[in-house]
């Protein structure tokens, strides 16, 4: 992972730590989700849109992740 820095004014960083808060994750994570959000999908790894984002309490979450991420076979 490479490190870098960001400047957000008062506001920004107000809002963004208390939406990481809501969702129990760093404000570095919700960063690098939005990122993530906004960058192109690699055509070869659509799974590479998800690594580290989807987060349920479903036991069983793991059986249908690829119909997330491919979508459904019906």
């Amino acid at each position: 992972m490479i490190r870098t820095q960001i400047s957000l004014d008062k506001k920004e960083y107000d809002l963004a730590k208390k939406q990481a808060a809501a969702l129990g994750i760093s404000v570095a994570e919700l960063i690098r989700r939005a990122i993530r959000e906004l960058l192109p999908v690699q055509e070869e790894e659509p799974w590479m849109k998800y690594a580290g984002f989807v987060a349920t309490s479903d036991p069983h979450s793991s059986q249908t992740i690829d119909d997330l991420v491919y979508g459904s076979k019906d």
